[in-house]
C-alpha cells in the first residue's frame, strides 16, 4: 500500500509542472497522499521504538488542512512550498523504485560507512552485501540509511525558494549535498559503533524488543542521532539562508503563515 501511494504521489507531483494554473490540485492531491502514507506508517515505525516519524505523522495532519486551505486560495507562498516538496519526491521515488539505483547507492554508502568505521579503529565484518557486523550486533543498511531523504528535501526547499537564481541555487546545491553525504556517513558509522559497544548500556531498556543491542540502537539511533540530524538540518538552513538570502524570507513566510492560522484556531476554538 505504501508503494502505491508514494508512486501516485509522485506522479501528482510531476502533473503540479505541467498543470499551469490547475497545478493547486495536483498540490493538495500529492501533499495528502503523502500525509496518508505517514499515518500508515505509524505502526510499522512504533514498532521500531521509533516516535519520531509518528509524531511527524500526526502533527502533518493539521499542516494538511492548511495546506489544501492555502493551495485553494492560490497563495504563492504555499505554491513555492508545494514546488519544494514535488522537487523533493521526484529526486527520492526513482532511487525507491529502480532497483540499481538503490542498490547501488546503498552500496556506496555501505563500503564508505566500513571504511570510517575500521579508520576508527574497529573490525567490522561484512557476512552479506548490506550487513555490518561487530561484537555480535548485525546492522543491516537500507535506503534510509543513505541520507537520501535529507538531500532530496534539502534540495528541494533551495529549488522552492521565490525567485532564486542558477547562480544562488548551484553553489547551494554542491554545497549542501556533500555536506548532507558525509553527515549522514559518519552518523551510520558512530550508531553502529555505539551500538556494537554498548555505549549506552548505563541507560534504561524502553525499546521493548529483546534483541541483541535494541536497547542501545534506540537510544543511538532514535533518539541522539534524530535530535542531532534535526539540529543539522535547522544549521544548514540558517547557512543557506545567508548564501540564498531569499530562503531566510521564503522560510519566516512560511511559519508566520502556519503559526498565524494554528493561534488562529485555537483561539477560535476556545470562544
Amino acid at each position: 500500500m505504501s508503494e502505491i501511494l508514494v508512486l501516485a504521489a509522485f506522479l501528482l507531483f510531476g502533473i503540479f509542472f505541467l498543470a499551469g494554473p490547475q497545478k493547486k490540485y495536483a498540490a493538495m492531491g500529492g501533499w495528502t497522499l503523502v500525509v496518508i502514507n505517514l499515518i500508515s506508517e505509524v505502526p510499522a515505525h512504533l514498532k521500531a521504538d521509533n516516535f519520531l516519524y509518528p509524531a511527524l505523522a500526526f502533527m502533518s495532519i493539521p499542516f494538511l488542512v492548511l495546506t489544501v486551505r492555502h493551495l485553494l486560495r492560490d497563495d504563492r507562498t504555499v505554491l513555492h512550498l508545494s514546488k519544494a516538496g514535488a522537487v523533493a519526491m521526484i529526486i527520492y521515488v526513482p532511487f525507491a523504485f529502480v532497483p540499481v539505483l538503490r542498490d547501488g547507492l546503498t552500496m556506496v554508502v555501505i563500503n564508505q560507512a566500513f571504511w570510517i568505521i575500521q579508520a576508527l579503529g574497529h573490525h567490522p565484518q561484512m557476512p552479506a552485501w548490506n550487513i555490518i557486523m561487530e561484537n555480535g550486533f548485525a546492522n543491516q543498511i537500507v535506503l534510509g540509511c543513505t541520507g537520501l531523504s535529507a538531500i532530496a528535501m534539502m534540495t528541494g526547499v533551495i529549488a522552492g525558494v521565490p525567485g532564486i537564481s542558477w547562480r544562488q541555487g548551484f553553489p547551494a546545491f554542491f554545497m549542501v549535498v556533500p555536506l548532507l553525504y558525509l553527515l549522514n556517513l559518519l552518523r551510520v558509522a558512530i550508531v553502529f559503533i555505539a551500538v556494537s559497544d554498548e555505549w549506552f548500556r548505563f541507560l534504561p531498556d524502553v525499546s521493548g524488543n529483546p534483541g541483541l543491542g535494541a536497547s542501545d540502537f534506540f537510544w543511538a539511533h532514535n533518539v541522539f542521532a534524530e535530535a542531532l540530524a534535526i539540529t543539522a538540518l535547522l544549521a544548514i538552513t540558517l547557512g543557506l539562508s545567508r548564501l540564498v538570502p531569499g530562503l531566510g524570507v521564503f522560510a519566516r513566510g512560511l511559519v508566520d503563515l502556519y503559526t498565524r492560522d494554528t493561534l488562529r484556531f485555537f483561539k477560535r476554538d476556545s470562544l
